[in-house]
């Protein structure tokens, strides 16, 4: 049976409601399981019929006077409330930061390219860090790496709005963009391919994520063999 009484001398369950004798208040506004606005009466009596029908008399709304009890399955209730939290957390975005790498050689096409895929992040929701790095003697040109990062927020300002201004760090340079408020995301592409397609490799200097501590020992390990270039104009 639903009903659940109190048992002087054990511990009482934790419950996001007050239900059956939990409810102290003498009288109450009742509505039955159907919807049916039974009127206010004796919590006593309430309970009564909750008891007669094998259910539970649940407070709903404990601010008004006299409260408001709904005659229900209270299992069946959490039950359902449960399945509606999940359905929502499974509907909340996860925020990600994706990084896009450039060098201040990158081609036109390349960082068209590269705006291209740093728009479609944005417009599903993550946040995009721009990382140009200098090698060599294109260190002494970082007014390149500031050009580029400008237009880069210029060329985004429709979708996107600068979280971390433009910074250096060694030979790289970074600027974070972050999706406009209130903005209507674009839900995520789907993270395997369908009908068994062969999933295509991500774009060159593209990856999700990557923290920003240890990145000098992986740059330094990228540039092994290199030969310094000198930068164009």
């Amino acid at each position: 049976m639903a009903f659940r009484p109190r048992f002087p001398g054990k511990p009482e369950r934790k419950f996001d409601h007050r239900i059956n004798e939990m409810i102290h208040i003498p009288r109450v506004r009742v509505v039955d399981e159907n919807g049916v606005m039974l009127g206010e009466m004796g919590a006593d009596q309430a309970r009564a019929i909750a008891r007669e029908r094998g259910l539970d008399l649940v407070e709903v709304a404990p601010e008004a006077r006299p409260p408001v009890c709904k005659i229900l399955d209270y299992g069946k209730f959490k039950y359902e409330e449960k399945k509606k939290k999940n359905k929502a957390k499974g509907k909340q975005h996860v925020q990600e930061l994706k990084e896009v790498r450039l060098r201040p050689l990158t081609g036109e096409h390349d960082l068209s390219t590269k705006l291209k895929h740093a728009r479609g992040f944005i417009e599903e929701g993550d946040k995009v860090l721009f990382t140009v790095f200098f090698r060599g003697r294109e260190q002494a040109h970082k007014e390149i790496g500031r050009e580029m990062m400008a237009r880069i927020a210029r060329e985004l300002e429709d979708v996107a709005k600068v979280e971390h201004n433009l910074s250096q760090m060694g030979p790289r340079m970074h600027m974070t963009l972050m999706p406009k408020p209130g903005m209507k995301l674009k839900p995520k592409a789907a993270a395997a391919p369908k009908d068994g397609a062969a999933a295509k490799p991500a774009p060159k200097a593209l990856t999700q994520g990557v923290p920003l501590a240890g990145a000098a020992e992986k740059e330094a390990e990228e540039t092994k063999g290199t030969q310094d270039v000198e930068p164009k104009g």
